[in-house]
């Protein structure tokens, strides 16, 4: 016996009350007290708290064995069998009343008695963890609100966490995101514990990627070969959350881990992945709102909300924003003489090789029907350079193009700092007017060739 079970008896006979702690002991459970009365047998409870009272229902003083089992159960939370001799019917539907864990009529063998007791403790076992799995399934509804709350992923995972640590105990955690044809890690603060990126076949995050089951690991020989580095790690668990993301916990413990505990998780990541679909369709609309459905460039709204941002930061850095805006030449006689089909693909063009010869860090926006605007910060004089390397991209982009027409634009820059006292909407004005002196240029320079 791994526990020492302990137990008191009640019961008014002393020589009942002997017959049973003999027995009791044969079978090796402790007998800690031996009381006649119900008032001391609450006593003795708050003292004492034992795992099983054995009651007999006729007891001295005024509480009788029914009174306390319901007191003991109700109000302690521990089982109780009740003993009698007798087992008439009034007095059966009476016991009934205070849900006794079991009921012995005297006399009894030991063996009765043993089973009694034991089905008694499992059975409070059983109670007991569902107590323990409806609160935590209880506290999982106000993570579900916390989660709604949530407008990023990182709070979401954030508050899954926390969520770990108070409702289950567990604290060492990790959450990948999978990125390509890899499984980095989202949470940054156990990079001494877990890896920072893995395979998508690689070790334990890897099967559980793979796994459409809650993987449990209850021993450290059946993960240490594809994992060396956990050598003080005896248990892990992980499960997948949706189709990008993975969860996983390791313990020092042994046996940390059941299939129990993994029924209540996937409840807990189940709402985790339902606020992380809501979060990315949010995004996705977000998105769809500030990007041109035609090029795949950002629009006009998009470029109201992203000039303040910049402005901000270049007047805290005191950086200069560069800008370019480019006017697609005779988009109008393209759409009239060859089809807006044609028309189409011409702004797709010039798009696409807008944004190959941008920064990450630049927003290249369509302004207009035929006409692109790009921002470019920490760019000043240098935004010539740009504009330039442009220039010489669409030649070189006409003569690879399927397109039985040169696509061409005019092109003008300009940029602004702070110390210029001039507005932004002055500065991208001078950007537009060397556009227009290029596009004039332009339509000079094809006349004359035409001659």
């Amino acid at each position: 016996m791994h526990k020492e079970i302990n137990i008191l008896i009640v019961e008014d006979e002393a020589i009942i009350a002997n017959d049973i702690k003999r027995a009791l002991e044969k079978f090796g459970y402790n007998v800690i007290d031996i009381v006649r009365s119900g008032e001391l047998a609450i006593q003795m409870v708050e003292k004492t708290n034992p795992d099983l009272i054995l009651v007999d229902i006729k007891l001295e003083g005024k509480l009788s064995g029914i009174d306390i089992a319901g007191t003991i159960q109700e109000e302690y939370g521990l089982p109780v069998i009740l003993i009698t001799a007798y087992s008439n019917r009034r007095m059966i539907d009476e016991a009934k009343l205070t849900a006794p864990y079991g009921y012995i009529t005297k006399p009894f063998e030991d063996k009765e008695l043993y089973s009694s007791i034991e089905i008694a403790l499992h059975k409070s076992k059983l109670d007991i963890a569902l107590k323990d799995a409806k609160h935590k399934i209880e506290k999982l509804h106000d993570v579900a609100i916390e989660l709604a709350a949530c407008e990023s992923v990182k709070c979401i995972f954030q508050e899954t966490e926390n969520a770990l640590k108070s409702i289950f105990g567990i604290s060492d955690v990790a959450f990948y995101r999978r990125e390509k044809n890899h499984l980095v890690l989202e949470t940054k603060k156990h990079l001494g514990l877990f890896k920072t990126k893995y395979k998508l076949t690689e070790g334990i995050a890897g099967k559980v990627f793979s796994s459409d089951k809650v993987c449990i690991y209850s021993h450290q020989s059946e993960f240490l070969e594809f994992e060396p580095e956990w050598e003080d790690i005896e248990s892990v668990i992980g499960c997948r959350i949706g189709d990008e993301d993975i969860f996983l916990a390791v313990s020092q413990q042994e046996k940390a881990y059941n299939t129990e505990l993994a029924k209540i998780l996937s409840i807990l990541f189940k709402h985790t992945n339902e606020t992380l679909k809501r979060i990315k369709y949010e995004n996705l609309l977000k998105k769809k709102a500030v990007i041109d459905p035609l090029t795949n460039v950002y629009n006009r709204l998009y470029y109201d909300q992203a000039i303040k941002y910049e402005m901000k930061l270049a007047k805290r850095y005191k950086y200069d924003i560069g800008f370019i805006v480019v006017d697609i030449n005779n988009l109008k006689k393209i759409n009239d003489e060859h089809g807006h089909n044609l028309g189409d693909k011409a702004l797709k063009l010039v798009a696409s090789l807008l944004v190959s010869q941008a920064r990450d860090s630049d927003h290249v926006i369509r302004s207009g029907g035929d006409e692109f605007l790009l921002m470019l910060p920490q760019t000043g004089k240098e935004v010539e350079i740009v504009e330039n390397r442009m220039r010489s991209a669409i030649i070189v982009l006409n003569k690879k193009s399927k397109i039985s027409f040169p696509v061409t634009f005019a092109i003008g820059s300009a940029f602004w700092n702070i110390e210029m006292n001039k507005s932004i909407e002055e500065i991208i004005k001078e950007a537009d007017n060397k556009m227009y002196i290029d596009k004039k240029n332009s339509a000079k320079s094809r006349k004359t060739d035409e001659k």
